[in-house]
C-alpha cells in the first residue's frame, strides 16, 4: 500500500516546523513518504527551511489558495502521485511515534472503511513534565453514516487518513463547494454522505497544539458556533435537503436564551443541539 504522510505548510505555523518534522521522523514505522504542500513561503523561503531529503514537495504559492483550497490540492496531488492512502497532519501539530504505524495496521485489517481516525490529546503540564489528556471524551469506534457528525464534530484532517482509491477526480472537484474555515467537517460529511465509512486506529495519537491563530480551539462560543454551523449548513444543502431544514432551524433560533450543552464530549460545535 503506497502511502504518504502529508501536510500544508504556512509561514504563519514556522515557529512549530522543526517540532512537525521531528515528530514525523521519530513515527515507528517510515514505510511512508512525506509530501509537503507549500501555501504561502516564497521559493527563496521555502529553500531555507529543513525539509528532509527525499520529501516531495508541492509548491501552491502562486495559486493565493484558500485553507480549504490548499487541502483539496493537497488530495488531488496525493491521488495523482499514485498514492493508495494519505495520512494527514496539520502543520501545528505534532504526533505520537506509533501514529504511522496504528494508521497501516487498521488499514490493512480494514479494508471497506473509506477513513480512519485516532485520538486528539493536548499537552498538560505538570511537575513532573508534560501528560497528554484527551480533547475528546469518547470517540466511536466506527463511523458509518452521518448522524454522529451532523450536528456536532470530531473529525479533522491532523487525525484522519483516507484510502484516495475512493475519491474520484469528481468528488475532489465538488469539494470547493465547501469551501469555509470549518473544511474539515464538510469534507467527512461528503465522503460518509457519498462514499462510505471510517473507523478508529486503536493506537497513536495527534497532539493538538493550542495558541492564538488555531482556527478552533477548544473554547465554547454559542453565537461562533451559530456562525460556523450556518455556512456549514448552507454548504451541505446545495448538495441534501436534509441539510437546508437544518440550517433554516437553527437560523430562527436566539442563542442568547440558550444555556452551554451538559452532554459535551468536548466536539466541536455541539453546543447547540436540534432535533434530527
Amino acid at each position: 500500500m503506497k502511502t504518504c504522510f502529508t501536510t500544508v505548510i504556512y509561514k504563519q505555523a514556522f515557529p512549530f516546523f522543526s517540532d512537525l518534522i521531528e515528530s514525523i521522523n521519530a513515527q515507528t514505522s517510515q514505510s511512508f513518504d512525506l509530501l509537503i504542500i507549500n501555501d504561502n513561503y516564497s521559493k527563496a523561503e521555502l529553500e531555507t527551511l529543513p525539509i528532509p531529503d527525499g520529501a516531495k514537495v508541492v509548491d501552491l504559492s502562486d495559486k493565493q489558495l484558500s485553507i480549504a483550497g490548499t487541502r483539496i490540492e493537497m488530495l488531488r496531488a496525493a491521488k495523482e502521485m499514485g498514492y493508495d492512502l494519505a495520512i494527514m497532519g496539520d502543520a501545528d501539530d505534532t504526533f505520537s511515534p506509533d501514529r504511522v504505524e496504528g494508521v497501516l495496521k487498521s488499514a490493512e485489517l480494514d479494508k471497506d472503511s473509506v477513513f480512519f481516525y485516532n485520538k486528539l490529546v493536548k499537552a498538560k503540564v505538570e511537575k513532573e513534565g508534560f501528560t497528554y489528556q484527551d480533547v475528546f471524551t469518547y470517540i466511536p469506534s466506527q463511523v458509518a453514516d452521518i448522524t454522529p457528525i451532523a450536528q456536532e464534530n470530531f473529525l479533522g484532517m491532523s487525525t484522519t487518513a483516507i484510502r484516495l482509491d475512493a475519491l474520484s477526480e469528481e468528488f475532489i472537484d465538488s469539494l470547493y463547494e465547501g469551501d469555509s474555515n470549518v473544511f474539515d467537517w464538510y469534507l467527512f460529511s461528503r465522503i460518509l454522505l457519498d462514499l462510505g465509512g471510517g473507523r478508529l486506529c486503536e493506537n497513536g495519537a495527534t497532539i493538538y497544539r493550542i495558541y492564538d491563530n488555531n482556527e478552533v480551539g477548544t473554547t465554547r462560543d454559542l453565537e461562533k458556533e451559530k456562525t460556523v454551523k450556518l455556512s456549514h449548513y448552507g454548504n451541505l444543502a446545495k448538495r441534501y435537503p436534509m441539510f437546508q431544514r437544518l440550517h433554516d432551524k437553527l437560523q430562527s433560533i436566539d442563542v442568547t436564551k440558550l444555556d452551554l450543552s451538559e452532554d459535551h464530549q468536548g466536539y466541536w460545535w455541539s453546543d447547540i443541539k436540534l432535533e434530527s
